[in-house]
């Protein structure tokens, strides 16, 4: 009996263990399959919202009727915990590159906590030739010193010399506007998501020129010859016609011709016999 009790215990447990083990083999693929079905779920979610921005009035033309751009907004709201419609328009597509305002990016900062406000010193408050921002860690409590950013640098760097370039009208705003861009790459990229401003890339970045190649099997068409004027011809002349006088045949008697030759011999002869 004891025998029978100890083989029945034995046989259960081994079942157990075989259940058991199936259970933990198909764990990870349920894992997964939900993994995927949430991430479904998710990507669905933000098409509908996108969609929704598209067909607004109040995002900028970048965003208007495109989906795929409102998508790709709606990620960057994640990201950065704003707000989708501040996002769309904050942010511009610039040669084929999201870029934030400067006036956002430096309101991202005041508003994150993490910091103080940021604050710009200037070298003259009337005619300012250099600028850098500055913002104390408030954690760390220690003062955080962005780059100086000068005319000088405006200049040699390309960036006031292109057409229509704001560094020649408000030289002041733009000193500030490129020290807060400066400053939040270096000590907060993660709120700019290391993205450059609307006025840095159009600075930095040149339009997308066409490389394609020219056909090389395409003959060029030949170039019309210069037309030469043709000399003149004179006008040909008729030949003239002559008319012919026909002048009648003379008839002479056999008797004249008898005696002429009879003249004409004696007078070999006497030329043989003198």
């Amino acid at each position: 009996m004891t025998g029978k009790r100890t083989l029945f215990l034995t046989t259960m447990e081994t079942e157990t263990t075989i259940k058991n083990e199936a259970i933990v083999a198909h764990e990870p693929q349920n894992h997964i399959m939900l993994r995927v079905q949430a991430e479904t779920q998710a990507f669905e979610l933000i098409q509908r919202q996108a969609m929704m921005l598209s067909k607004s009035t109040l995002v900028p033309k970048d965003f208007a009727g495109n989906v795929a751009n409102c998508a790709i907004a709606l990620n960057v709201a994640k990201r950065t915990r704003l707000d989708p419609l501040m996002v769309c328009q904050n942010l511009a597509i610039i040669h084929g590159r999201p870029s934030w305002s400067a006036t956002a990016l430096i309101g991202m900062i005041n508003a994150s906590g993490k910091f103080s406000p940021l604050r710009f010193v200037l070298d003259d408050d009337d005619n300012p030739t250099s600028c850098y921002a500055v913002a104390r860690d408030r954690e760390s409590g220690e003062e955080l010193k962005g780059e100086k950013i000068t005319l000088d640098m405006a200049k040699r760097e390309g960036w006031s010399t292109k057409n229509g370039s704001k560094w020649l009208t408000m030289s002041g705003q733009m000193l500030r506007y490129r020290a807060a861009s400066f400053w939040s790459r270096a000590y907060a990229s993660d709120m700019s998501l290391g993205m450059y401003t609307q006025d840095e890339v159009r600075d930095f970045a040149e339009p997308p020129r066409n490389v394609t190649p020219k056909n090389p099997f395409v003959m060029p068409e030949p170039e019309p010859e210069p037309e030469t004027e043709e000399p003149a011809q004179e006008p040909t002349k008729e030949p003239e016609t002559i008319e012919a006088e026909i002048v009648p045949e003379k008839k002479v008697s056999s008797k004249k011709a008898g005696f002429a030759l009879d003249e004409m011999i004696k007078e070999l002869e006497k030329e043989v016999n003198p």
